[in-house]
């Protein structure tokens, strides 16, 4: 073979690939988005209060006067946690979420919750208050 006969196949072979690759390759227009869904809730814990006093996320919630040494209530409340602030819950009891006095009752354990809500004149006004569940 010669040199002439190389570089023509060479040449018909790199033509060939530039005509061939946009074909298999397609137009790039079908842009997929594959968006996970976006979640509204906050997985953050929340440990400051912003200006407006509306929170949502993680707190610690348990009997104020047992647990956090709240001296504002003559008995068992259910009371969350902020920082160092302790405010009385509006919206839920503290009977709601079980047997207060029980092993991981709120008069016993600090519990984590997710509540949503607004704190106002020291108190926190629950819109949603779910206990999270502690591994067994």
């Amino acid at each position: 073979m010669n040199t002439l006969n190389i570089k023509s196949i060479a040449l018909s072979l790199i033509a060939l690939i530039f005509v061939i690759t946009p074909i298999f390759a397609g137009c790039g227009s079908c842009q997929v988005q594959n968006e996970a869904p976006v979640s509204k809730k906050s997985s953050s814990f929340i440990t400051t209060i912003p200006k407006s006093g509306n929170i949502e996320g993680f707190v610690l919630a348990s009997c104020g006067m047992c647990n956090f040494g709240y001296k504002k209530s003559k008995g068992c409340s259910l009371t969350i946690k902020i920082g160092d602030a302790v405010y009385p819950v509006e919206g839920t009891k503290i009977h709601s979420h079980g047997d207060p006095h029980s092993k991981e009752g709120f008069c016993n354990a600090v519990r984590v919750a997710y509540a949503s809500g607004e704190i106002k004149k020291k108190r926190f006004y629950s819109d949603s208050f779910t206990l999270i569940e502690s591994p067994n």
